[in-house]
């Protein structure tokens, strides 16, 4: 992902009204992950949200879910909410009909209700249209940039403090997420959390 809002622009909040941007009238932050489930972050990950007590939600892909369905149930264990996150990383402005069809067909093991949040955040029009009838679609107001490797921790740590409540935080299952949020949590006063 080359160029990205951290803070997402209004005028994409009227244009597709159908996807969740941020909750209104709510005092919470909803941290959200994108990318896993992946054992070498998603555990850390899980560890680090319990000893402060924080809900979030993970949009899993389900080409990982597949290969770890231990790490869902314990997503779910610990109360936290799932969202589907397509079978394969894939700008989905890419792909035919079929493709995306194929693309967005939940994996057998995956929880049967799901929120939705496609690739990079992107669709064409008529793939909006599609998907709003599906699922409940969720984007997000804040992108600290963990996956940016141009700029520095310190700037994604600055972008992730200025989240405030109705946010949705977008992070991913990055090892350098580990951190962090770990430092976010150290240093910011403690906040109102919850999942979608």
């Amino acid at each position: 992902m080359s160029f990205y809002f951290v803070r997402t622009p209004r005028v994409l909040h009227w244009l597709f009204p159908k996807i969740t941007w941020r909750i209104k009238d709510s005092e919470s932050i909803y941290l959200t992950f994108d990318d896993g489930p992946n054992p070498e972050v998603t555990i850390q990950l899980l560890d680090l949200l319990k000893k402060y007590n924080v809900l979030a939600t993970f949009f899993l892909l389900g080409k990982n879910a597949v290969k770890y369905p231990e790490l869902i149930e314990r997503i779910l264990e610990e109360d936290h909410s799932i969202g589907f996150h397509c079978n394969e990383h894939i700008n989905s402005r890419t792909l035919s009909h079929t493709a995306l069809l194929k693309n967005f067909r939940l994996p057998k093991n995956f929880p049967p209700t799901v929120l939705f949040r496609p690739p990079y955040g992107k669709l064409k029009w008529w793939q909006y249209n599609f998907l709003k009838e599906k699922f409940p679609l969720f984007g997000w107001s804040i992108m600290p940039g963990d996956f940016d490797k141009k700029i520095s921790f310190q700037q994604q740590l600055d972008r992730l403090k200025k989240s405030k409540a109705g946010d949705i935080v977008v992070l991913h299952e990055l090892p350098n997420t580990i951190e962090l949020l770990r430092t976010y949590f150290e240093q910011t006063e403690i906040k109102s959390f919850a999942k979608l």
